[in-house]
């Protein structure tokens, strides 16, 4: 999706994402918010890149071949996925596992999720 990008408050944690004009920069708490660059990893053994599964007009997102664990000191927050046209996001539990089912409306399977690990970031399937 053209366009997007990923902000953070450093101070309250707060997600903002900008879809038409990427030289807006948002501020919260007074600051500007950080941009969120996304690393895919390329070897795919990393436990943060997501692994999109495709069924039908069903999306799976898991995070990582090997399971990110989710403990409030290392975790992922949340999960996204867009088709180019639309996107959506879940926030994550720690009581969950970092799995999430999307909908995928059309025909389009040309899906690209996120993911945002509180310890390293923002990553991205390839």
């Amino acid at each position: 999706m053209e366009g997007l990008k990923f902000y953070r408050c450093n101070e309250c944690g707060n997600l903002f994402l900008t879809l038409v004009d990427p030289s807006v920069v948002p501020s919260c708490c007074g600051e500007e918010m950080v941009k969120l660059e996304a690393s895919d990893s390329g070897s795919g053994e990393e436990s943060h890149v997501p692994i999109v599964e495709v069924n039908g007009n069903k999306a799976l997102v898991k995070v990582g071949k090997h399971t990110h664990p989710m403990a409030a000191e290392h975790r992922i927050e949340w999960v996204a996925v867009t088709d180019g046209r639309r996107i959506d996001i879940q926030k994550l539990e720690l009581t969950t596992t970092p799995m999430v089912d999307f909908t995928i409306r059309g025909n389009n399977t040309d899906i690209k999720a996120y993911s945002f690990c509180n310890i390293h970031g923002l990553w991205s399937s390839k």
